[in-house]
């Protein structure tokens, strides 16, 4: 499995942008892979607002842990940035 590419999927997932069911396209794997992953991982499915939020803050943890660049960390600088 290539963990930067199911990232980057579950990332556009979780800022609404594809299905649960398009992070198994995009990231070349099956629908029980990504259940099992999004369990080890306890990352979330979404179903609220701060599910969205969870799924974003452990993701950029993943991502980081990972050195991955992430769309979180991007928005955050801007928006620290403009209010400067």
């Amino acid at each position: 499995m290539n963990e930067a590419r199911l990232f980057y999927a579950l990332q556009r997932y979780y800022l609404g942008d594809i299905s649960f069911e398009r992070v198994v396209q995009d990231a070349g794997i099956t629908l029980h892979e990504l259940i099992d992953y999004v369990r080890e991982k306890d990352l979330r499915i979404i179903l609220t607002d701060e599910d969205r939020v969870e799924g974003l803050k452990k993701l950029s943890k993943l991502m980081e842990k990972h050195r991955l660049e992430n769309a979180v960390k991007f928005a955050r600088e801007a928006y620290k940035k403009a209010k400067a």
